[in-house]
């Protein structure tokens, strides 16, 4: 057995989630969903004004181009599907819509398409909110990476994925967390700095959830970031961190940081370098919590944390900034 970093994982049992978490993850995504669902909704009303104002039949409606984008949307044409379409295309899908579903409604029209344009745009929300529960993840680590900086009096850099800028220290607020992709700093001791979300390692030729390079890059894409990350020994540490709370998708979850885990494993074991990897995960069931521990006992996995347990994921956090 190998030295434990993490001296809150002493036991497979430690990384399991508990009801209560389970609960308050499911509490803060709900919660979530809501405030992201107001402009869809703010959307719907100002429809429903339009309509109510300017129409007096079902077939008013082909007479507003200014508000026949929602309509189309109402009928269920996705933006994608938008793209493939021309205006005769959507002109004749709405004109059937009206017909076959709007019209059969009476005067209770206007409530009718509204009613199929929120479907539609829940369908959106969906989306949306799939892609959030990763985006929620990777504002809690953030948070505390940059929390941990902070008290240990490290300066820092974070770069904003909406400017494609980098940001000092002073700069930030809690209000820029969810735009961050990237923070980088100095240790006491010299050594640099680096964590990147989501990016495409090509050792491995796959999308790593959590990289972390022991250099500095001042570009996130082209040929001069492409030859830091081409590079094996600019690694320092990987992960996959999974943020999702529903235990009906815990184990597939785990399969498929695994799999990840595995195949960095294996690719950095080619060019003789055995770098240290992480798994952090929100949903973590009886048996899985056996095979991450079973892993990181013998050291292939060399930190782990369940992400509702503050103790183990702080622990991790404060691993990342300081490990030389």
């Amino acid at each position: 057995m190998t030295k434990m970093i993490n001296k809150y994982v002493k036991k497979a049992s430690d990384l399991v989630t508990t009801h209560e978490s389970q609960r308050n993850g499911f509490l803060e995504y709900a919660l979530r969903k809501s405030k992201v669902s107001i402009p869809y909704i703010d959307k719907a009303k100002a429809l429903k004004l339009i309509l109510e104002q300017k129409t007096k039949k079902p077939k008013d409606i082909l007479k507003l181009d200014e508000i026949k984008g929602s309509c189309y949307e109402a009928a269920g044409v996705s933006v994608k599907a938008n793209n493939y379409l021309s205006e005769d295309d959507l002109n004749d899908i709405l004109v059937e819509f009206i017909k076959e579903f709007i019209e059969p409604a009476g005067k209770q029209y206007v409530e009718e398409l509204i009613y199929r344009y929120l479907l539609t745009l829940g369908d959106a929300l969906g989306g949306r909110m799939r892609n959030l529960v990763g985006s929620i993840a990777n504002e809690k680590l953030t948070r505390n990476i940059i929390s941990q900086l902070q008290v240990l009096n490290i300066d820092f850099e974070y770069y904003n994925k909406l400017s494609k800028s980098w940001f000092a220290a002073d700069k930030y607020t809690i209000e820029q967390v969810i735009d961050i992709r990237s923070i980088k700093w100095t240790l006491k001791t010299g050594q640099k700095r680096q964590i990147i979300y989501n990016l495409t390692v090509p050792i491995v030729k796959k999308n790593i959830d959590l990289v972390i390079l022991n250099c500095h890059s001042d570009e996130l894409t082209g040929a001069s970031f492409k030859k830091i990350i081409t590079e094996p020994s600019n690694y320092e540490v990987l992960g996959e961190l999974k943020g999702g709370i529903d235990p009906s998708g815990a184990d597939e979850h785990w399969k498929t940081a695994n799999t990840a885990l595995s195949r960095v494993r294996d690719n950095f074991k080619k060019h003789n370098i055995n770098i240290p990897l992480v798994f952090i995960g929100a949903a973590i069931e009886t048996s899985m919590s056996k095979e991450i521990f079973a892993q990181y006992s013998k050291g292939e996995i060399k930190n782990c944390a369940n992400l509702t347990v503050d103790n183990q994921f702080v622990n991790l956090c404060n691993w990342i900034v300081t490990q030389k």
